[in-house]
């Protein structure tokens, strides 16, 4: 019950990395802000935790891409201990085909955002030694060919974690956690859409030591530990959840 008497937001909690962190933080004894997009999405999800967890779940929706949702996002959280960043887009595209509108939704939503709910959300993480997770990838380190805008967003994410880490230093901690690939609904869609599925899975597989994608609740220990009081000495650390991915190739 290491969360008991905390409340954290966790953004994009609906689905994927976010519900499963979202979920694990309820489980050890923390009262969660769900976020989602859609107020319906939001409701349904704070309805099938609820039973659970009476009283220590509500939902709040807002666009990402939007900053002054944002901010109304910010205003209406009220006092929380712990921010986790995680709502995320995935487009894919090649460099020549990757529009302005492509560019500007993959880096507001994966970038902008963080910056606005991490700014407007300060001076109560500061007054509660609270902390920021912020939720990279390993493309933030690594070079994928037909995500170049996600890319970009992702390590953007890096370097905005380590400076606010360094900024807010003592009062707030600021610590980024990067999944590898993950076996999330925008993993699906992108295999679903290929030519052969199977291959698609397999390759996705392929890019970790592991030989396997990460169950989203793995990721979502990830950034338990990071929000936790077991990684006290943790600030600006980017934590690789990534089963190998950036370690090295065999050869």
């Amino acid at each position: 019950m290491e969360f008991a008497g905390k409340t954290i937001l966790v953004t994009g909690s609906t689905r994927g990395i976010g519900a499963a962190a979202a979920d694990l933080f309820l489980e050890r004894g923390g009262s969660v802000i769900l976020h989602g997009r859609s107020q319906a999405v939001v409701d349904a999800a704070v309805a099938r935790v609820s039973p659970q967890y009476p009283g220590h779940a509500r939902g709040l929706a807002a666009d990402l891409a939007d900053r002054a949702q944002c901010r109304s996002l910010a205003q209406k959280v009220g006092a929380i201990d712990i921010l986790v960043n995680c709502g995320g887009i995935f487009r894919e595209a090649a460099m020549a085909e990757t529009s302005l509108a492509i560019w500007d939704e993959t880096v507001a939503v994966n970038l902008t955002a963080s910056w606005v709910l991490s700014q407007a959300l300060l001076p109560v993480l500061r007054s509660r030694n609270g902390a920021i997770v912020n939720v990279g990838s390993d493309a933030a380190l690594l070079g994928y060919a037909g995500c170049i805008a996600y890319c970009a967003s992702k390590g953007a994410v890096v370097g905005l974690t380590r400076a606010l880490a360094i900024e807010t230093a003592p009062q707030v901690r600021v610590l980024c956690v990067c999944p590898g690939p993950t076996d999330t609904d925008m993993m699906r869609q992108s295999v679903t859409s290929a030519p052969d599925e199977a291959q698609a899975r397999q390759q996705w597989a392929s890019y970790t030591s592991l030989d396997r994608v990460a169950a989203p609740r793995e990721i979502g220990e990830a950034i338990l530990l990071a929000a936790s009081p077991r990684a006290t000495f943790m600030t600006g650390s980017i934590i690789m959840a990534d089963g190998g991915a950036t370690a090295g190739k065999r050869v």
